[in-house]
């Protein structure tokens, strides 16, 4: 059967614009009020239907999407009594929180009890991939439900890896995160150099982007750190909790620069836990 009906509960800075894209490839799209109703009232306008509960959001869907800030929006939203008792097992869970594996797997098995499909689909391409719908999706979990369920991911996603079972997905999307966040660092790090040496940018750029020390967040985030824009984007907090999911996963192996990044991290949350992750760089730029 064709899916057609989506249910989106996430609507943050990377939800809102996978949500629109959904709606914009002609599925019906259902979403429950929330304390912000900048994003409702806008999805609302592309003809979103607006359910009073997460559970009226799920009883009108053949698929739900998740995307939530971290483990613990995952553990209370999707393991309530509430949630589990609207599925039943012609429905879709795809979850696509940057969360952990454990939870992940936690998740799945109190939804394999009632044999309901899921799906662990973090993704990356940040904001401006989200708006794009140019993402790229890790996929854990059965393949059959992946390809029941690509339809819609190609709604958000112009790459879609299947990349184990369900928790592996979270695992690679944890590695990728725990790189960003270090070449966030080290991007910073080669622009405060850049000018204090007085090298052209835009030929910086052009070089590095084709030698040995390329970067994408160097290429990708340039521009802004020059401009000392740190207008949020993927947030500075979030990256934090990424990190220390990696970090948290490799307890019994040494990640020198990963510890190192997370302290950082940590340091400049509480000032800019709000800004953009690149922001991470104030110092270094200072």
């Amino acid at each position: 059967m064709e899916l057609k009906s989506v249910g989106f509960i996430g609507l943050g800075a990377m939800g809102m614009p996978m949500a629109k894209n959904v709606l914009k490839k002609g599925y019906e799209l259902h979403v429950s009020s929330h304390k912000n109703r900048k994003p409702i009232e806008e999805l609302k306008k592309y003809g979103a239907i607006e359910h009073i509960s997460i559970a009226d959001i799920i009883s009108h869907s053949q698929v739900l999407i998740s995307i939530l800030p971290t483990d613990n929006e995952m553990e209370n939203v999707l393991l309530s009594d509430q949630v589990l008792k609207s599925f039943n097992s012609d429905k879709i869970l795809i979850e696509m929180t940057s969360g952990s594996p454990g939870m992940m797997k936690k998740i799945h098995a109190a939804y394999q009890e009632k044999r309901i499909r899921v799906l662990d689909a973090p993704v990356s391409g940040g904001t401006f991939g989200a708006e794009q719908g140019n993402l790229t999706v890790i996929a854990g979990g059965d393949s059959e439900v992946l390809e029941k369920a690509r339809p819609v991911l190609e709604a958000m996603a112009q790459s879609i890896y299947l990349v184990g079972s369900i928790g592996a997905g979270k695992a690679i999307k944890a590695i990728n995160q725990m790189l960003a966040g270090i070449q966030m660092i080290a991007s910073a790090e080669a622009v405060a150099l850049a000018e204090q040496l007085d090298v052209d940018m835009d030929m910086l750029k052009q070089v590095i982007g084709n030698s040995s020390g390329a970067s994408w967040m160097l290429v990708n985030k340039l521009d802004s750190l020059l401009k000392r824009d740190f207008a949020p984007g993927f947030k500075l907090s979030l990256m934090k909790k990424d990190i220390q999911i990696a970090v948290d996963e490799g307890k019994n192996k040494e990640l020198p620069l990963s510890s190192f990044a997370l302290q950082l991290y940590k340091t400049s949350e509480k000032e800019f836990g709000e800004q953009d992750f690149s922001a991470i760089g104030k110092n270094i730029l200072s």
